[in-house]
């Protein structure tokens, strides 16, 4: 995937998505299928993700569009002892608000097409943050939708003073050489792909996984 396009960060960003959604929406069933199944594997080999805190909360997401299924992976970690949160968009322009998910809740239909808890569930602080992207690089940098909700939301937990481990979620091929970035943007913590994890702060830089 081409990763420099000329103009501004945002300028660039805008034209990256488009390119971003292309490659994404090549993926096949099967490769889709083995993605999803992978995403547990691998998971699995990361002690913050594998050994939750006490009462600890992932918040997480359901997959929209041509996004990498989550849904195994979420299943794995209420197996292992994560309370679930799905995201909520109270407030336009404003940090997402985390309310707690059970397997059989009815979910409300969201704005851009996604799915969340009904107001009356319990909100939570995260201690871990399933994130869906367009594109990421090796520095931790994501490239989203554009509506900012993820960086407004970890920036908030930070002044907070909550510990929030940040972990994108994707397709091995959605990493680029360089997502172009301001000064808002918060880095992830954490890649996981089909093919492993990608440590990217306070942690060696390495992928943990080959397949």
């Amino acid at each position: 995937m081409p990763s420099t396009v000329t103009g501004s960060a945002a300028e660039t960003k805008r034209s990256l998505r488009g390119t971003a959604k292309f490659v994404r929406g090549r993926i096949g069933g099967d490769e889709r299928r083995h993605a999803a199944e992978s995403l547990v594997r691998h998971a699995a080999t990361v002690p913050l993700l594998a050994v939750p805190p006490e009462n600890g909360v992932a918040a997480v997401y359901y997959p929209i569009g041509g996004e990498i299924d989550s849904r195994l992976l979420i299943d794995w970690m209420r197996q292992v002892g994560w309370r679930i949160a799905l995201p909520l968009v109270e407030e336009v322009h404003a940090p997402l608000v985390f309310r707690e998910w059970q397997p059989d809740a009815v979910l409300d239909d969201g704005p851009f097409g996604t799915r969340q808890p009904p107001r009356g569930s319990d909100i939570l602080a995260p201690n871990v943050i399933l994130i869906p992207l367009l594109a990421f690089d090796s520095r931790g940098y994501r490239l989203g939708y554009g509506g900012g909700y993820y960086d407004r939301t970890l920036a908030a937990l930070a002044e907070r003073g909550h510990a929030t481990v940040s972990v994108g979620i994707a397709f091995a091929v959605q990493e680029i050489e360089t997502v172009p970035h301001e000064s808002w943007d918060r880095r992830l913590d954490l890649v996981l792909t089909e093919r492993g994890a990608l440590l990217l702060r306070d942690a060696p830089k390495q992928h943990t996984g080959t397949s």
